[in-house]
């Protein structure tokens, strides 16, 4: 430590004496020529070292500033020896003037081995003291990767500058100052100070701005290099401590403390700039970094990585969940609003009694001549063609317009508009023929004796949501027994006979595929159909069924089977011309004996239908 001292103490002594040969000229002093090491005399060199060694012994436990004084004290004396020989000294600043170096003019010569060993030993009492006072250590905080930090140290000033040129500066104590002037941050080997390096008790970072950051109050007035090479007479900047005053309350506190002692300083001003500094970078962050920042990156431990992960991962699932639901409800609530502005437009019109004419055939028939459609009919027709007809059971939410198409799957997942939707249309069996009137007026060909419609069961009761309630609740067929059916010409009704369930895969001997049965061949084939679905039928009812009678088949996927095999079946008649249309519906019963799809015997092995029990067919040999 003190080799490192005594080789820069030259150089420090030597600019100290120039900033005060400066003030001394702008106050009107008169200037004493520089005192060198040739000037002096044995003697008095001896004496003034001498003198010094004496003093720092005697004050060996005195603070840091008492020692700085003696040496301010020395120095005066030497300058007041060095006046009796200003006629040489003048010739020697002169000559020294104009082959002057970049560093200002000596004050100090360089000193011989015994007086470096008594400067040491002077610096290394200074460095104790230091040392003693602060625990061995000077702390500060690492702002930004580049911190700047020092601490406000009363009646003493330290100088440092021109790292690069491994000089170390004391100048000027009365000024209170400390100097920080343009240290780059590739500075020279570390010069030993104590036990620490001075890059350990010292980080100083080359940007004045932030510099100025450190100390609020403190004024920076670093000189730049150009304007030291053209006027190397020029007094070095410094950075001047803010009058009592101007200080913040921190500063204030660290001014008045006791003890004088630079730490708590240092501490106080750092962890205070450190907290500012860190809530200005938060406010700072950008909404892109903290994005970036989400995601693991170069420098993330193993721990952080994996939560990162984890937190990215499930946010994944979360964004993926929430977009499934939102586009479930979002197409639930666009397939309501199409079909209510579609159903709007229907109601709308006034007049929807069918238009026809009766015209007698050639073979001496009368059959029934269309000469036009509905007008609601043709105001739907006009939005699109494949609009078929109206379907509605009163009191429920089932009121859609029925399409029809060239096969079965278009409309499965497609509104009227063409547009995809999960809850797709309500439509008729492609294969099914249903008031299908040509150019002329008449029918193209006879009506199916089976129509058949399809429908989703909606969880929200849209299409054909409403449905289940037919078989869940027994008093639900009661109050609405009535199913309304109009054609793009005619209006029709139709009462419910039948309700239950099939297994849309079966291939056993309880296969019933109701929905591939459009014709009927014989009055025989119409009574086997209409009695196969009464043994199946979850209740029973008096609504009468005769041959001739046209049906109407609804179906809707059903939950009660896995694998969405299980269909539940609605089964209606036509309600014939001056008949009541609640005649038999309003009297409903549990079957005792319903024929269930095998597959429901597998799941509930203790049922089982019995074919020998009591059972009422319809048709001539027992129906009404």
């Amino acid at each position: 430590m003190s080799d490192k001292f005594n080789e820069f103490s030259s150089e420090a002594q030597r600019r100290a004496e120039k900033i005060k040969a400066i003030r001394r000229s702008i106050h009107g002093e008169a200037e004493i020529a520089p005192t060198t090491y040739e000037n002096k005399t044995e003697t008095e060199r001896t004496e003034s070292i001498s003198d010094r060694i004496m003093r720092a012994k005697e004050k060996k436990q005195s603070t840091a500033a008492d020692i700085l004084d003696e040496l301010d004290a020395a120095i005066a004396y030497e300058k007041a020896l060095a006046a009796k020989q200003a006629e040489e000294a003048k010739r020697a600043a002169e000559l020294y003037a104009a082959n002057a170096s970049p560093d200002i003019s000596d004050l100090i010569p360089e000193l011989e081995t015994p007086a470096q060993e008594e400067l040491k030993e002077i610096a290394e009492e200074i460095a104790g003291d230091f040392t003693d006072t602060v625990d061995d250590a000077v702390e500060f905080a690492d702002i930004a990767e580049e911190s700047v930090e020092y601490a406000d140290i009363p009646d003493e000033a330290v100088e440092y500058a021109d790292i690069s040129d491994e000089a170390v500066e004391y100048a000027d104590i009365p000024e209170k100052a400390v100097e920080y002037e343009d240290i780059p941050e590739n500075s020279a080997e570390p010069i030993v100070y104590g036990d620490e390096s001075l890059e350990e008790v010292f980080s100083v970072k080359s940007d004045k701005e932030e510099v100025a950051k450190v100390l609020p109050g403190v004024a920076l007035k670093a000189a730049s290099e150009a304007e030291k090479s053209e006027n190397k007479e020029a007094p070095t900047e410094i950075f001047r401590v803010p009058d009592e005053g101007k200080r913040s309350e921190t500063s204030r506190a660290v001014y008045n403390n006791e003890e004088k002692s630079p730490v708590p300083a240092m501490k106080a001003v750092t962890e205070n700039f450190a907290s500012e500094e860190n809530k200005k970078r938060k406010k700072k962050k950008s909404l892109k970094q903290r994005f970036i920042n989400l995601f693991p990156h170069k420098g993330d431990s193993v721990g952080e990585c994996i939560r990162k992960t984890v937190f990215l991962s499930s946010m994944a699932v979360i964004i993926v969940c929430g977009s499934f639901i939102l586009n479930y409800y979002y197409e639930r609530w666009m397939s309501k609003k199409l079909n209510n502005e579609i159903m709007e437009i229907y109601d709308s019109s006034e007049n929807q009694e069918p238009k026809t004419k009766a015209e007698d055939t050639s073979e001496g028939d009368t059959r029934k001549r269309y000469t036009s459609m509905l007008d609601g009919a043709k105001k739907l027709y006009d939005i699109n063609n494949e609009i078929v007809g109206v379907i509605s059971i009163p009191d429920t939410p089932v009121n859609n317009p029925v399409l029809q198409a060239e096969d079965n799957d278009k409309y499965l997942r497609k509104k009227y508009d063409l547009t995809e939707n999960d809850a797709g249309e309500i439509f008729l069996d492609y294969r099914n023929h249903f008031d299908d009137v040509g150019e002329d007026g008449y029918l193209k060909e006879p009506n199916s004796g089976n129509l058949i419609i399809y429908g989703h069961n909606m969880y929200d009761d849209q299409m054909f949501g409403s449905l289940k309630y037919y078989i869940r609740n027994e008093a639900y067929y009661g109050q609405h027994p009535i199913i309304n059916l109009s054609s793009n010409y005619e209006k029709y009704q139709y009462k419910i006979f039948a309700i239950f369930v099939l297994d849309a895969s079966d291939n056993t001997d309880t296969e019933f595929n109701c929905w591939n049965i459009l014709d009927f061949a014989d009055e025989n084939a119409y009574y086997d159909f209409v009695n196969e679905a009464k043994r199946r039928s979850v209740f029973l009812n008096d609504v009468d069924v005769e041959y001739g009678d046209p049906l109407l088949t609804l179906s809707t996927c059903s939950t009660y089977f896995p694998d969405e095999r299980a269909r539940l079946i609605i089964l209606a008649r036509m309600v014939r011309e001056g008949e009541d249309p609640l005649k038999g519906t309003q009297h409903s019963w549990l079957n005792p004996n319903p024929k269930w799809p095998t597959i429901y015997y597998a799941d509930y092995p203790n049922e089982h239908y019995d074919p020998d029990a009591e059972f009422v067919p319809y048709g001539p040999k027992g129906g009404k």
